[in-house]
This record gives structure tokens, C-alpha cells and sequence, in this order.
């Protein structure tokens, strides 16, 4: 469901999302299938119980590389089975309208309902079945431009991005990201030039990333949300970005030296400088913000304490369990156990 707050109006499914920029409409499930093999990548596309007469609708507006899709296959009964391989190169935020669909991605099958939406890992099979009446909102982002959207925020560029699989509910920035959304489709089904401009189209179109960066748990969530600091040097970002792609990896102060290109002295000091913290401390605590994440999320995957432990990084489990708990006041089993709980 997404809302625009100044009309407080609603796309829940009653009508269709830019209904002046339909760009198919058909009762022939052959050249559906050929459609959004076109529009988004070659996928697998059936019909299952039975050979329904289906009434498909296809909307779609477009601002700079992001484009904006409605989509109804109007399958009165039966079921939609759509299996994606890996697109590698495109985020899909996928928002239900009507209806439900069950999503299989990241090894994870939820069902996305109306209220939620969630974002499809570039990386991953995805297999999605969307049951009868189900209608839904998806906007196409370049995966590389979110993500130099997201070095630009940092300073540095941080390694791969990876969004958390579960759906988000429609709270917090994921309902500004939505009202957003709304209004530039509104704006752009009414034929007015707001977002004609260049500049303004890649503004919004940035706008957009940051807020999905906002919106949805992601591997960099920590990073993102941090108070912004004062721009730091080089040497430190340098490091930073090393940290960040081998977070999981045994690393030595000498190896964080070696990578800076300065000395011991002066890396330590531009870390305290620019950081407030020490080269290792920086490290221990981007370990701990990993770690704090995948007890999130352990309960689902049956992971231990100990696993996301020594995946994360850390050796000495007892030290391991001090510095999470001065850091989130629990102990690393307490999350476990509360997330496990829900």
C-alpha cells in the first residue's frame, strides 16, 4: 500500500497505479511473458491450476535510470509462477498492492502482503507465486547506482551491498520513501514537466536511494546511520574501506599500517582525530555490528552464539561476549533468544 500524504489517498489495489502509461494491455499469457522478459530480464513464466483467462496490465513511467512498474495479471484463479534468475545489474523493490505473493530468495520464502515491500537481492534465484487477484508496485534501480550513492554518504566505498530479505513494513523512512514514490508517479501520469529537468530528475532520483538506504536493513546500516563526521583523510578511509571488505578476516594492525601507507604513529592519530577511536577498536566494533545483526536474523537460520561468533570474526568467545554486552546490553545469547522468540 502506498500513500501520498497531501491527498492522504491511497493505491490499495482498487485501481492501478499510472493509469496513462499503460504500456501493455492483453489476454494472450505468451506475450506477457515476452513483455517482462523485455521490461526486466528473461525469466520462467506459467500459469498453474488450470489455463485461466487472464486480463494482464502493465503500467510504467521512468525518471532517469529508475523506472516505475504497476503490474496486474489479472488471474481471476489459479496462480502466477514467475522464477528470476540472477540479475546482477537491478534492485527490484516490489510493493503488494492487492492479494499476496509467496517470495523465495536468499535461501528465505516469506509472503509479501499488502502494507510491506522488500527488495530482491540481485544476486540471488528468486522464485515468486503470486496468488489470484494479486497486484503489485515495482521500481527498478540500477544496483550500481545505489550503491555510489551510498559511497558518496560514507566517503569511502565500503564493499558489496546486501539487503536484509525479510519485508519492511510502511513505517518510519520506508513511508517517506513511499509518499515519494507516489508523488512522482502522480506528477508524471498527469503529463506535468516538474521532473523534466535533468538536474531535478537526478536529484529526486537520488533522493529515492538515499531513502531506500534508509528504509531497508542493510549489511552497511551502521555506517549509514552514523552521525555524519568531519571528511577524513586518506590514509583513514583507505583503511576504513580495507576493514570493510575483510571484516570477517583475521586482520593485524601491521596489515591496516601497510595499507595506509603512513606510519603506525600517525595512523593512530588520524583515527583518533577523525574517528574518535583507535584502528582496532574500529574494527571491533564493525565485528560487533555484524555480529549483532546475524543474531537478529540467527533464530531463522538456527546459527548458535559461537557460529556468528567465529564467522564474524572473533576467537575469544568470552571476550567476545563482554564486548557485545557493553555495546548493546545484552548478552549475545539474549538477543538470540528474544529474536527467536517473536
Amino acid at each position: 500500500m502506498l500513500m501520498y500524504a497531501q491527498t492522504n489517498r491511497q493505491w490499495d489495489g482498487t485501481g492501478m497505479p499510472l493509469p496513462r502509461m499503460a504500456r501493455l494491455v492483453t489476454r494472450d499469457i505468451d506475450e506477457v511473458h515476452h513483455h517482462m522478459c523485455k521490461m526486466f530480464c528473461p525469466h520462467d513464466l506459467r500459469i498453474e491450476g488450470g489455463n485461466p483467462p487472464i486480463a494482464f496490465r502493465h503500467h510504467q513511467a521512468s525518471l532517469n535510470s529508475v523506472t516505475f512498474n504497476a503490474t496486474d495479471y489479472g488471474n481471476p484463479y489459479g496462480r502466477v509462477v514467475v522464477n528470476i534468475p540472477p540479475m546482477e545489474a537491478l534492485y527490484l523493490i516490489q510493493v503488494t498492492l492487492a492479494g499476496s505473493a509467496q517470495i523465495t530468495h536468499q535461501d528465505k520464502t516469506f509472503e509479501l502482503l499488502p502494507g510491506f515491500f522488500c527488495v530482491l537481492d540481485p544476486e540471488a534465484r528468486i522464485r515468486q507465486v503470486f496468488g489470484e487477484g494479486y497486484k503489485h508496485f515495482t521500481v527498478k534501480m540500477p544496483k550500481a547506482a545505489v550503491e555510489a550513492v551510498l559511497s558518496q554518504e560514507l566517503g569511502f566505498r565500503p564493499g558489496k551491498l546486501h539487503f536484509a530479505a525479510q519485508p519492511v513494513p510502511m513505517k518510519g523512512a520506508a513511508v517517506a520513501f513511499a509518499q515519494l514514490i507516489r508523488m512522482i508517479c502522480d506528477d508524471l501520469d498527469n503529463g506535468s514537466s516538474a521532473f523534466g529537468h535533468s538536474r531535478a530528475a537526478s536529484a529526486i532520483e537520488q533522493t529515492l536511494q538515499r531513502l531506500l538506504l534508509a528504509a531497508v536493513p542493510h549489511n552497511h546500516t551502521d555506517l549509514f546511520d552514523a552521525p555524519a563526521s568531519t571528511p577524513a583523510p586518506y590514509y583513514v578511509r583507505r583503511v576504513e574501506e580495507f576493514i570493510n571488505e575483510h571484516v570477517r578476516d583475521p586482520i593485524t594492525l601491521d596489515e591496516m599500517i601497510s595499507v595506509s601507507g603512513i606510519s603506525a604513529r600517525s595512523l593512530h592519530a588520524g583515527f583518533r582525530r577523525f574517528r574518535d577511536t583507535t584502528p582496532m577498536n574500529y574494527l571491533k566494533n564493525r565485528r560487533l555490528s555484524l555480529a549483532h545483526r546475524q543474531l537478529q536474523a540467527g533464530a531463522d537460520a538456527e546459527l548458535s552464539v559461537t557460529e556468528v561468533a567465529l564467522d564474524c570474526g572473533f576467537t575469544h568467545l568470552s571476550k567476545f561476549a563482554k564486548d557485545y554486552s557493553e555495546r548493546f546490553g545484552e548478552l549475545p545469547s539474549a538477543t538470540l533468544k528474544r529474536t527467536g522468540s517473536k
